[in-house]
């Protein structure tokens, strides 16, 4: 697969979801290679905006032009999702997140997000800003290691393997492989993408990321906005869920037991919708997604 080959996932149910219309304004923050967004671009056409965030700098390139023909107005920013207000965004009628992992970062082994290839311990989205894994592993106490393991990639070998990461202190994808091999033995590839997870989201602060980004966004919708949120393992799912049903829920009187003030969203899915059969067999990496939205009140 090259990177112009990069599938989006669950595309024409994210647009049927989004309720796009002409002239909207579209906010894409994980702009990735512009799959998604070529067809938002498509729908809400000329008199349409369409503003894109990327985390990384060479994916925000190649999206440009692939964009470059389509029709609205377009804004791009080169930054992290977790920093939108430091951004001078509008309104937006439609703001999407796909919070996956995009292909090239996969597919490049220099960029250290695979184990089948080896490579130096990097995992960051934005190779400009913060520590390499290998750096965060070099500088964090064993204890930090195992936490983040046992939390980020729900690892019950958690301790074992963070103590052996300690003590090793891999620099390439390779040696971390080695490392989690000598403690788990045969059952390496199912541990390995739990272990790479949990750097991952640390090296990136994913999570406070997505917190941030879902404060933003309920407070930077239109009237009846729409923000749909793709994730891809429960963690996010968790957090997605939790917020949304948070601001879906209308407060009850404690004492007449009615509903004392409405809910300022309205909850668009109330389960996640998922790829089917056919989508998960073109494209493998679709197969753990996850997709919720919510509608912002009139």
């Amino acid at each position: 697969m090259t990177q112009l080959q990069h599938t989006p996932v669950l595309l024409s149910e994210t647009t049927d979801l989004l309720q796009l219309e002409q002239g909207q304004t579209v906010l894409d923050v994980t702009l990735g290679l512009g799959g998604h967004a070529q067809k938002f671009a498509e729908i809400i056409g000329p008199t349409g905006l369409l503003i894109g965030i990327d985390a990384d700098a060479e994916n925000l390139r190649l999206a440009e032009n692939r964009l470059e023909k389509t029709g609205p107005s377009k804004q791009y920013y080169h930054a992290n999702f977790a920093n939108l207000s430091a951004l001078d965004l509008p309104l937006c009628d439609r703001i999407f997140a796909d919070l996956g992992v995009s292909s090239p970062h996969f597919d490049d082994p220099e960029r250290g997000f695979s184990f089948r290839t080896d490579a130096p311990l990097d995992l960051r989205y934005d190779r400009s800003q913060g520590r390499s894994a290998a750096q965060w592993i070099r500088s964090s106490s064993p204890e930090e290691i195992v936490k983040a393991l046992r939390f980020y990639g729900e690892l019950q070998q958690a301790r074992r393997i963070g103590e052996a990461v300690s003590v090793a202190v891999p620099e390439t994808t390779f040696a971390l492989r080695d490392v989690v091999e000598s403690v788990v033995g045969y059952r390496v590839k199912q541990v390995l993408p739990q272990v790479f997870q949990a750097f991952r989201i640390t090296v990136n602060d994913e999570l406070h990321a997505l917190e941030s980004f879902l404060d933003f966004s309920i407070n930077h919708l239109s009237s009846e906005g729409i923000l749909a949120v793709m994730s891809y393992h429960s963690l996010e799912d968790r957090m997605v869920k939790r917020k949304f049903k948070e601001i879906s829920t209308p407060e009850i009187d404690s004492y007449t037991g009615g509903i004392s003030k409405e809910a300022p969203f309205e909850l668009l899915t109330k389960k996640p919708i998922r790829p089917g059969e056919k989508e998960q067999v073109q494209n493998p990496r679709s197969r753990s997604a996850l997709l919720r939205a919510v509608r912002k009140a009139q």
